[in-house]
């Protein structure tokens, strides 16, 4: 199985005026088209890592199979690896056809205070069934970063 992921402009170089207590803006994105692919059961993709830095400011948007109730068996799990946990996605209703495909999307932030679990390095996708899910010709994630700060580690 292979995977199509796109990065663009991956830059951590930074200058005063774009740096704010200790982060750095900067500008990284991840595009994964999972046409054709399948996530076998109780499996996930990671798609996304920033170690040492923590994403302080991103965003997550995922096209994925979802039921007639705009509910997916897909989850985006975000955290610091081995800490990852759901993401709480917004459905994009305009954009999604319940019973086929449906958008979701999460805004992604750290808060380092210590706690692991409020961390944000990883990003994946899970399949919790027993199922395999298979992926449509439209379905994907796309991954923005746009400021980070390093000691996730």
């Amino acid at each position: 199985m292979s995977l199509f992921i796109s990065n663009t402009n991956s830059s951590f170089a930074q200058s005063e005026s774009e740096e704010s207590e200790g982060s750095s803006v900067i500008r990284d994105s991840a595009v994964v088209l999972l046409e054709g692919k399948i996530l076998g059961a109780n499996d996930f993709i990671h798609l996304y890592d920033s170690t040492p830095y923590m994403i302080m400011n991103g965003h997550v948007a995922a096209k994925l199979p979802c039921d007639d109730n705009s509910e997916s068996p897909v989850k985006v799990l975000i955290g610091s690896a081995p800490n990852l946990t759901a993401a709480d996605l917004e459905l994009v209703s305009d954009l999604s056809s319940p019973g086929v495909s449906c958008l979701y999307h999460a805004d992604l932030q750290s808060t380092p205070d210590g706690n692991a679990s409020s961390i944000v390095t990883d990003i994946a996708i899970q399949n919790p069934t027993g199922d395999q899910i298979s992926f449509g010709s439209t379905d994907s994630v796309v991954i923005g970063v746009n400021e980070i700060m390093k000691g996730a580690h």
